[in-house]
């Protein structure tokens, strides 16, 4: 009794059962009824026992390939979701300079775009530091924001005045003209649906100024929010 035992677990070992688990890839299995083998349960105990141990093993190596094809649907679904993080990974943040010494742009007598040279952070490079423009990448809701700020002596007319534009429309004003003291700025923080192409910047109004050195006063940030086609 004990040798049918003992090759029946020898057999069950060396993997020769009926279906066998390909390990090119994963494979969903199923066993296969064996009327022999019932009636050997029947007649033999020895026989029963190698039986159920042939049909577990059978049992193990499906959940063993569902399991796998499971995983691997998982990885490929976690891949996706990376890559997509990559695409969108959308931003960046510039000040106008980073002089030691306070420099100001303008005034002018008529608007200019502000390139603004010192950049913290371009992913995606979708900011020319040459031509102060950002070329929008995909269609999304962004976040949008500008500060401007300006220095003059108290015996100048003074007034910070500049426009946050998209493909050359006005989005929002900045302004502050008080003539209290030598220095004004203004701020604007928006979140505006752009879509692939457009072009954003920030103009500076003729007659206006701005000054900056490396403490930054002026700055333009933006970066996307979620990807969309549609607001």
């Amino acid at each position: 009794m004990r040798a049918i035992v003992l090759l029946c677990l020898l057999h069950a070992a060396f993997g020769q059962v009926q279906n066998k688990f390909s390990w090119n890839g994963p494979a969903v299995t199923k066993a296969t009824a064996d009327s022999s083998q019932d009636k050997l349960c029947s007649n033999d105990q020895a026989a029963c026992g190698c039986c159920l141990m042939q049909k577990q093993m059978s049992r193990m190596e499906e959940f063993f390939n569902m399991t796998a094809k499971e995983l691997s649907q998982q990885l490929m679904n976690t891949k996706t979701t990376l890559n997509n993080i990559k695409k969108n990974r959308v931003a960046f943040s510039v000040a106008l300079n980073n002089d030691n010494s306070m420099t100001c742009f303008g005034p002018f007598p008529d608007d200019r775009r502000i390139p603004y040279k010192q950049v913290f952070l371009n992913l995606g490079d979708s900011y020319n530091a040459q031509t102060g423009v950002f070329t929008v990448p995909r269609s999304g809701v962004y976040s949008v924001a500008a500060t401007v700020y300006s220095l003059s002596p108290f015996d100048m007319p003074q007034a910070t005045c500049a426009q946050l534009q998209v493909n050359g429309a006005v989005v929002a004003p900045l302004l502050e003209k008080n003539g209290l003291d030598s220095e004004d700025s203004s701020t604007v923080v928006l979140a505006r649906h752009l879509k692939a192409g457009d072009q954003v910047t920030v103009s500076l109004q003729k007659g206006c100024n701005i000054c900056d050195d490396v403490n930054h006063f002026n700055t333009f940030t933006s970066f996307l929010l979620y990807a969309a086609e549609q607001a």
